[in-house]
């Protein structure tokens, strides 16, 4: 039970790895324009692909590999170690080796490899000393340097990323041959220093001396810097030292006893062969992949942070610029949605004031919207004026349908469309330049792919407008519609209404009878104080709205562009900057 909860929570540890690396993957690819985005996708790919292996074989046995070039002795070293010649064939011709042997204590522990290599491929093999192979496999692979190798690449490719534990076997006498250490390093990034080992070979031929003092030191000096990592350890040995019938070529015997066979055989039959270690290595192997996605996102951007954070700067600023110029035609062609705004002010106010003044707000908000030609139709006689009357009031009502919605939508955009594309395309060589030298694709130079359409800018425009002009709107209504204002319009009428009134009930209670043309003069009266106090409202209506409404709306809008982070770009150019930022967090 225990070992069973111990491999759900490295489950789980794996699983985190995994959505961690997913999401340096997700960053990369919502960058397109930036060139290391695509070979840190690539990256990531591997390492998710390593991860779903070790997921799918994590209470499967390690699998330690043997991969190096051509005449390095990976075969007679796992027929040294297997005490077995012939486990695998060994020999002057090369490829010797040209499938996947797999050495193991039972022949179903190499189920995952004939399941993903095939058994066409894998030749299984074992021997009395497979019987202490508890914990782990050994694989022998093909040579990665032959004259087939391109034959049996896939093959190789494939097995190693089925590996847990790689052993770089390297032949002593050339050990520095640049093909084999660059094939390698593709592989060798993806395995912590405890699952990477460098096995120099054939140590026999080279003086003992030369071999400590300088070949050693050499090559260790030489694979950190190419592999720009350190190597932590590194076995020589004399792998046909130690097969049961060396049968040593003419002229090359050992020149020296110096051998770390023994070091090497304890490490695999021995550290590695161990209880849990096969769980281990492989969460230790998944934090480490982590790792180094997070190290080859942080090398291509550390040093360019700073100039990537300016361009984005630059970028934000020259959108800020152009959508501040496109506001400026709107405004310059303001003059046009006059008549829209002083209709859609007087509906705000109908909705909010009331008493006797309040239902002359109402009807003028509606006269505004008909016109004079209502007026028409009321009227007596001519049935020809009456009928022209209303025929004009149905073409000025759709007219100032018209002027109200251009008013909502900020009118004619054909400027400010035009404003705003010059302001961009003035401004993008220089600031696409940059982009350039900081690794973005050269296409970013074509401006024309990063302008939204005339329909996209059309709508980022509408809606910044109508945004902020129904809010400028309804607060303008809003203090030209306050309680204290409202109570001192309505009282002069209301208070010569009920002044008249009270005099009528008096009279009428007291039986007093009041000549006719009292009620013609109250009456008067009343309507004068009403229309008096509406035209004054208007005044400060005027005030409130038409032309200071339209400055106050264009100068809230303005205020909101500087304030704005998002641009309109369509292919995003702030969005990549900061997406490639976040690698390096």
């Amino acid at each position: 039970m225990m070992l069973e909860e111990y491999r759900l929570k490295a489950q789980g540890r794996l699983t985190i790895c995994r959505e961690v690396i997913k999401g340096y993957q997700t960053l990369a690819e919502e960058a397109p324009n930036w060139i290391p985005g695509a070979a840190l996708q690539s990256e990531c790919r591997q390492a998710i692909y390593f991860l779903d292996q070790m997921e799918e074989r994590l209470d499967r046995k390690l699998v330690i590999t043997l991969i190096g070039p051509s005449g390095a002795g990976k075969s007679t070293l796992l027929n040294a170690l297997a005490e077995k010649d012939e486990l695998s064939p060994i020999g002057i011709q090369r490829p010797t080796t040209t499938g996947i042997t797999v050495f193991c204590r039972a022949e179903n522990d190499a189920d995952v490899l004939l399941k993903d290599l095939g058994g066409d491929v894998v030749s299984i093999r074992t021997s009395p000393v497979a019987a202490s192979l508890k914990h782990v496999i050994l694989v022998d692979t093909p040579d990665m340097d032959s004259t087939e190798s391109e034959k049996y690449r896939p093959v190789l490719e494939k097995a190693i990323g089925l590996s847990d534990i790689l052993f770089c076997v390297l032949n002593a006498e050339n050990p520095k041959r640049r093909d084999s250490i660059v094939f390698l390093k593709r592989f060798v990034d993806y395995y912590p220093g405890s699952q990477l080992y460098v096995v120099l070979n054939r140590c026999d031929r080279l003086q003992e001396d030369e071999l400590k003092q300088v070949i050693l030191p050499d090559l260790k000096n030489h694979l950190q810097t190419s592999w720009q990592r350190p190597v932590e350890s590194i076995f020589c040995i004399s792998a046909r030292r130690h097969l049961q019938h060396p049968q040593w070529p003419q002229g090359e015997k050992p020149l020296h006893n110096f051998d770390d066979y023994r070091q090497l055989h304890g490490v695999i039959f021995g550290s590695l062969n161990q209880g849990n270690r096969f769980v281990d290595s492989r969460v230790e192997r998944a934090q480490h992949l982590v790792e180094l996605i997070r190290k080859s996102a942080a090398l291509s951007i550390d040093a360019k942070r700073e100039e990537l954070s300016a361009v984005k700067k630059e970028v934000l600023e020259l959108e800020k610029n152009a959508r501040i110029a496109a506001t400026d035609a709107m405004q310059a062609t303001g003059a046009e949605m006059l008549t829209g705004i002083h209709a859609i002010f007087y509906q705000k106010l109908a909705g909010r004031w009331w008493g006797p003044v309040g239902w002359l707000v109402a009807i003028w908000a509606r006269f505004l919207m008909a016109g004079a030609g209502v007026l028409a139709t009321l009227r007596l006689g001519n049935p020809i004026v009456q009928l022209w009357g209303l025929l004009s009031s149905l073409v000025r009502y759709r007219k100032t349908r018209v002027a109200v919605t251009e008013a909502s939508t900020g009118g004619d955009m054909a400027p400010a469309l035009l404003k705003y594309r010059l302001t961009i395309q003035q401004a993008w060589p220089d600031i696409a330049q940059k982009l350039v030298s900081l690794e973005f694709r050269p296409s970013v130079r074509d401006i024309s792919a990063l302008l939204p359409d005339n329909r996209e800018l059309r709508r980022h425009l509408t809606s910044s407008w109508k945004s902020t002009f129904e809010t400028v709107v309804d607060r303008r209504a809003a203090s030209a519609s306050g309680f204290l204002l409202q109570l001192l319009f309505n009282l002069p009428t209301l208070g010569l209404m009920g002044l008249f009134a009270y005099q009528s009930v008096k009279s009428y209670l007291l039986q007093n009878t009041l000549p006719s043309g009292y009620f013609l003069h109250a009456a008067i009266s009343i309507l004068l104080v009403w229309m008096l106090s509406f035209v004054l409202l208007q005044i400060i209506i005027r005030f409130a709205g038409g032309t200071s409404l339209l400055k106050r709306a264009f100068g809230v809008l303005v205020n909101d562009i500087q304030a704005d982070e998002k641009e309109w770009l369509s292919s995003s150019i702030v969005d990549e900057v900061d997406n490639i930022l976040r690698l390096s967090d």
